[in-house]
């Protein structure tokens, strides 16, 4: 069988060679056939041409260039396009990770019916594991899963990939994804080694970015399924309340206890009325975009 590694780097020169031999042997050893996809993410150093002479001459490497750096989300796309394998397997060019001892795991146990596997560092001490431990606690909260570590090396069945959304940053949510569709996702512990040259592209200014994007993830996928009950929900609320209170406001006048100003309370109602009726009318647009989504998906797997 055919197992795609896709490779990502950015100013990697110095470990690309070894990476590369490493996967190689770790992709022997686990006993499949190699397709090495490298996307040089807009590097500035010596890492293009070292690529180029990797992959020269060699029909199982791909090389894809960025002349600047577009981010991961991109580069995975670019790959998942390339991918022929059956197994789509994303490592890293840093050696933080070894793939001659980490490709057997993760194919060892994808091999027990997983769709998704990920791997978790096991004595990880590069100064980011508390931002680890808020994403990984956030998106297993959000999305009911019960993993340690989502956003590292991963190996992905090809089944999988035509159900992929990827925008924005969201290769970070590639589980949590394929989790809420209904693939099969876990984990596996891979050793962690400290980065020996170059510098890590990641830090603390991931925390808000990463928190927003979730939110999204996780609200289109919920509501895009049918986002009428969502929007109808809240809509019919705001309105049922609007009716209440101008009830209430009868009563009182009626009974003569009307204890509350008439002018702001009016205003209030007016609102809370008018914007109840913009979420009934923005569930009617948003279930339409979602059905020519459906269309235009189905489209393109024809």
């Amino acid at each position: 069988m055919l197992l795609s590694v896709f490779l990502p780097f950015n100013n990697e020169e110095k470990t690309l060679a070894e990476v590369v031999d490493r996967i190689e042997q770790g992709t022997h050893k686990a006993g499949y056939n190699l397709e090495l996809i490298l996307v040089d993410d807009g590097s500035t150093d010596g890492s293009g041409m070292e690529a180029k002479r990797l992959a020269d001459g060699r029909d199982d490497v791909k090389l894809i260039q960025h002349r600047i750096n577009l981010g991961l989300t991109v580069a995975t796309q670019r790959a998942i396009h390339e991918c022929n394998g059956d197994f789509f397997l994303r490592m890293e060019a840093d050696l933080e990770s070894h793939p001659d001892e980490d490709i057997p795991k993760l194919m060892q146990k994808i091999e027990e019916g997983y769709d998704v596997v990920c791997g978790r560092r096991v004595g990880r001490a590069d100064g980011k594991y508390f931002l680890s431990v808020i994403y990984n606690t956030v998106s297993n909260r959000l999305f009911h899963m019960a993993l340690h570590d989502m956003n590292w090396i991963k190996v992905i069945r090809k089944d999988c990939l035509p159900e992929l959304e990827l925008r924005s940053d969201w290769h970070r949510f590639i589980p949590q994804i394929l989790h809420a569709k209904g693939f099969k996702v876990t984990e596996v512990d891979t050793h962690w080694y400290p980065r020996e040259h170059g510098t890590t592209h990641f830090g603390w200014t991931r925390i808000p970015i990463a928190f927003f994007d979730a939110i999204a993830v996780k609200f289109i996928l919920s509501f895009t399924k049918a986002p009428f009950r969502f929007f109808g929900f809240a809509g019919a609320l705001q309105v049922l309340l609007a009716v209440a209170i101008v009830i209430c406001m009868l009563l009182g006048k009626v009974l003569g206890r009307y204890a509350f100003h008439a002018r702001p309370m009016l205003y209030f109602v007016v609102i809370l009325f008018l914007s109840g009726v913009i979420f009934f009318f923005m569930g009617f647009l948003a279930e339409l975009i979602v059905s020519v989504r459906d269309e235009v998906k189905s489209l393109k797997k024809k």
